[in-house]
């Protein structure tokens, strides 16, 4: 299986450092896409922008033209003031690396090879917006990668997520002179915390309930009279969520009903489903990622969550986790953006590309295995 080139490369992690350099947040990642297409066309590459209705979603192909295809996904969305704290710039040079390794192998290809770019998966869910396009109908298995610290995995599931805001609704009125003509929003915000953190006790050990105050009122001499949190829940189970979305629903309400407010309860951030594994996909990356001198886990349960679980849940999926740290350090934070630029990110990047790539011509010239997979 031919390996990137040196000069290949040099360019993918040019392109890592570049979008670490200009962290774009969701459906804003202009100059990301951007900069993957003009690498992509630079190569020969035919690149759909704009795919799905989405400004900065795209894809590009090899093999046979239309018809069945083996997808890598490509993120490159940033966080909200810590930037690449998730290593998005590392998932987007691992597939598109992927993906010049399947080009080169494009005259066997039975079916085709594509790399999608995926915009807003940290908030948005690009990939959900993708899949109700249709941009996912023809695909046949889903290649993907992570970033992560510690050790390689694959065939890792993660926790379904739901984001919800929460807007409580009193009567504003003068907090010195007449406190008790008001009806304070802030308080239901407030109760609503400590229900939550009361709630917990009760929580399966892998559910998780987190929250921030996004309006808490504009004057300390006036009692609010609209406040807002948002909240994530996370679960393993699709019925557990939906138990918890319930619940926290009541908890809601109880906070409306003890401080005379009124509440909405809506969404922020759509259904992010937990990721499902597919093993004999994760078989073959795992194969690959041992000729290469790694040896990945398997079936991992990572606790956080991913609009890929979505795509997952309808199309075989499986993913690599790659190491950019040999500490343990969190996601989403200082060290992880710190560590997903480093040598030792893009090196692992590069070589979960090459797997990643691999795998996707070996699943691509492959029809017992296509099927296999299917299963």
């Amino acid at each position: 299986m031919p390996a990137l080139t040196s000069a290949e490369t040099s360019e993918l992690v040019t392109l890592s450092r570049d979008i670490h350099a200009h962290p774009e947040l969701a459906y804003q990642e202009r100059h990301a896409a951007g900069s993957i297409a003009v690498l992509l066309e630079r190569h020969g590459h035919t690149v759909e922008r704009g795919i799905g209705e989405l400004e900065t979603a795209l894809r590009a192909r090899v093999g046979p033209k239309g018809g069945p295809a083996v997808a890598l996904l490509a993120e490159y969305d940033a966080l909200p003031d810590v930037g690449h704290g998730c290593g998005h710039n590392l998932i987007a040079i691992s597939n598109v690396g992927a993906f010049l390794v399947a080009a080169a192998q494009a005259s066997r290809l039975e079916v085709g090879v594509e790399l999608i770019g995926t915009p807003a998966e940290e908030s948005g869910g690009g990939k959900i917006d993708l899949l109700r396009k249709g941009v996912f109908d023809k695909i046949v298995a889903v290649l993907s990668s992570h970033p992560a610290s510690g050790e390689w995995a694959v065939s890792g599931t993660g926790l379904g997520a739901v984001g919800k805001r929460v807007t409580f609704t009193g009567v504003a009125s003068h907090a010195g002179a007449a406190p008790e003509k008001g009806r304070n929003a802030l308080n239901a915000v407030i109760r609503l915390f400590v229900g939550v953190d009361g709630w917990r006790q009760q929580l399966e050990g892998d559910a998780r309930v987190h929250g921030v105050i996004t309006d808490g009122g504009k004057a300390m001499n006036v009692v609010p009279a609209r406040a807002e949190a948002i909240f994530g829940l996370r679960a393993k189970e699709r019925a557990t969520l939906d138990g918890m979305v319930e619940r926290f629903g009541e908890i809601a309400q109880g906070a409306a009903l003890l401080t005379g407010t009124s509440v909405e309860v809506s969404e922020y951030l759509p259904y992010y489903a937990p990721v499902k594994a597919n093993m004999p996909l994760g078989d073959v990356i795992s194969e690959e990622l041992g000729r290469l001198g790694m040896s990945p886990v398997r079936g991992v349960l990572v606790a956080a969550s991913t609009d890929l679980g979505n795509v997952s849940q309808r199309i075989p999926t499986d993913w690599v986790r790659f190491p950019v740290s040999e500490a343990l350090i969190a996601g989403h934070s200082d060290a992880m953006r710190e560590a997903s630029v480093t040598e030792l990110a893009n090196r692992n990047a590069l070589i979960a590309a090459e797997a990643l790539g691999a795998a996707a011509v070996r699943v691509a010239t492959d029809k017992a295995l296509r099927e296999r997979i299917a299963k």
